[in-house]
This record gives structure tokens, sequence and C-alpha cells, in this order.
């Protein structure tokens, strides 16, 4: 998402100076390639780094302070791409209310135009994520959900100025991958992407996990064509793809240290992905490869009904439909059929991209 919105400012205003609370990329603003003028926000890193947030709390300092080092005072524009930040399935604290207010209000009240490009909104029945909605409300230009089910929680909430909101599905489709050096041998394989998220948001336990990757694993192998399994981000998916790979037996590859293009890359070069992650879904749709997933978010179903497919959430209950699913994508025949409905459907996604865009920059 953050290479999707840089790649477009480069595109419309390439002499921008971009800023990054430091906060939200620890790997550093250096990790990312850009020709922007791309940087952190003033003081962030030395915010973060000397843990100064714990310290401020220990001794009751307020807080306000250091949350203006998130924002940039003369910016022009606020762009926010988080994920799936406001929700019930997050417990929103008040500390995360006021930081957002002390973020926003200043940029409001000087001009600065406002947009919000979450993956996901909602469930909104919990008091906090009331207000957090609320106070987007009050201080966006535009909220942006990316499909119906988040414009309904929206919609529900009861508080969101719906003036303000403007559905447009997933952004990513611009962005294209790198494919990694090295890996040449997994080209044209079977790509499994786990995401922690379906453990710890309770959609299935660790041990039912590794039984359930282990099985598709296992049919995947059948195929012939090499199998692997890729980190799509972060340590404890990287830790948890190793510990995959040793209780198959270790003669899977477990693929972890590439960057978010290189990520893509790898996905568009694949046969088949079977993905936990929404941007793996994100990018081997938008990539015309066939894509089964496991869910623990409507923004899943969501997507695939957005290039029109239905049918390619696989069950966490029934281990013999999975296998089913997976063995029939896995087919040539049917492969190649859904890379052709893909292949006609991508050009409309990119199309509701630029509309997006185009939007944005008619404020």
């Amino acid at each position: 998402m953050l290479y999707a919105i840089l790649q477009e400012i480069e595109r419309k205003w390439p002499d921008a100076k971009v800023y990054l609370p430091y906060s939200r990329m620890k790997q550093g603003v250096g990790y990312v390639k850009t020709n922007l003028d791309f940087k952190p926000t003033p003081y962030s890193e030395f915010v973060y780094k000397k843990h100064l947030y714990g310290l401020f709390r220990r001794f009751h300092l307020p807080v306000s302070i250091l949350n203006r080092t998130n924002i940039v005072k003369d910016a022009d524009w606020f762009i926010d791409g988080s994920g799936f930040a406001f929700s019930d399935q997050w417990d929103i604290k008040d500390a995360r209310i006021k930081m957002w207010g002390d973020m926003l209000r200043p940029l409001r009240k000087r001009g600065c135009k406002i947009i919000f490009l979450p993956q996901a909104f909602g469930p909104a029945e919990k008091p906090n994520t009331k207000k957090i909605l609320a106070l987007l409300s009050e201080n966006a230009d535009i909220i942006m959900p990316r499909e119906r089910v988040s414009l309904e929680y929206l919609q529900k909430s009861g508080i969101v100025d719906m003036q303000k909101v403007r559905m447009f599905t997933d952004f990513t489709s611009l962005v294209e991958g790198i494919f990694p050096k090295g890996y040449e041998h997994l080209r044209g394989g079977i790509c499994i992407i786990p995401n922690m998220r379906m453990i710890d948001k309770g959609m299935i336990s660790y041990d039912a996990y590794i039984r359930l990757l282990t099985n598709i694993i296992s049919e995947a192998k059948k195929s012939g064509r090499p199998v692997y399994l890729l980190n799509h981000e972060g340590p404890k998916d990287g830790k948890f793809c190793l510990e995959c790979q040793k209780s198959i037996g270790g003669d899977v590859e477990a693929v972890i240290n590439l960057n978010a293009l290189e990520v893509k890359g790898l996905i568009a070069s694949a046969h088949l992905v079977v993905t936990s992650r929404f941007h793996g879904l994100a990018s081997a749709l938008n990539s015309c490869v066939p894509c089964l997933a496991t869910s623990w978010s409507h923004k899943y179903e969501e997507l695939y009904h957005d290039y029109e497919l239905n049918g390619y959430v696989l069950p966490l209950d029934d281990n013999e439909m999975t296998i089913s699913r997976v063995r029939n994508l896995l087919e040539s025949q049917e492969n190649i059929r859904i890379r052709e409905h893909l292949v006609a459907q991508v050009p409309k996604v990119k199309e509701q991209t630029h509309e997006m865009w185009n939007y944005i920059w008619s404020l």
C-alpha cells in the first residue's frame, strides 16, 4: 500500500516531499525505493528510538507533545494507508483516539487535505470504535472503504458523514513487482503464504493451522512443481514459516527476507498461490495468478467479489474440501481458465484505481 501511494505521488507530484512517521517503517525509510524526497517525520525517529512514549506515560507527562512528531505542520496532504485499524476487532484505547486527534485537528484547522484509504472498516459497535470513526468523519475530506461490507459498517455506525465516503476497490493493482534475484528455481511454483493473524484472531489453533498448511503443501507437491513458503511481512510470519517448514520435514523452501516489491514479483511468477495474507491475495489476483485464501476478515471475500470470483476462500473445518479446491486449481485447464478470467477483470480494477486518484487530486 505504501508503494502504491508513493508511486502515485511520484507520478503526479515528482518534486513532492513525503514524510512517514518512524513507527510506520521500522526498517527505515532507506528501505523503500523511491525517487521522491522521502524521510521520517521530524523527531519521530528520536522519539521512538528513545522509547519516549513509555517514559512519558510512566511519569504522567503529556503524550500529546510526542504525538506532534507524527505530523508535518505545513503539509498540503495527509494520506492514511493503514490496513485494518478502525474496527472492533482491535481493542482501541483512549490513548489511540487522543493520538489521532492530536494529529488530525491541527492539520484540518490549517486546510490540509485529509484522505483515509484503509483496507477495511468495522465492525463498529464498541464505544471507542465509534469515537475514532467520529474523529475521522469530523476531520477527513474523504473516507474510502474498499468494499460493500466496510461501507455498510460506516453507514450503520450512525456517526460518519456519508457525504465524505466514496467506495473504491483495493488500490495496489498499479504496483509492478520485481522478480527477486536468486529465485529462478521457484518460478512457476506453488506459493504458500501464512499469516499469524489466523491464530491470534481466533480463527484456528496453532496446531490446526500447521496441519492445514501441511496438508495443502503435501497435495501441492504432487504437482511436481516447486512448493515454497513465503513470508509476506513481519518477523512473526517469518518465524512461523520456519516452524511450518520444520514440521513438514524441512524439504520445502522458506523465503523470508524479500522486500515488498520482490514479494509481489515472486507471487506474480507462481502457478498457484494459497495465502492467508490479504495483500498476498491482492497481489496474486492483480497479477492474474489463481489464488486460494484462508480468511480472518470479510475483506478477503469482498476482494474476490471485485474480481467476480466466488468460492475460493478455503473452509478451515473441511480438509477434504480444501484439498479438492487445491487439486482443482493445480489442474492446467482450470488454472488457465482462471488466468484468462483475471486477465479480463484486472483492467477494470486498475481503472477504478485511476478514478480514485483522479478524485483525490481533484479536491
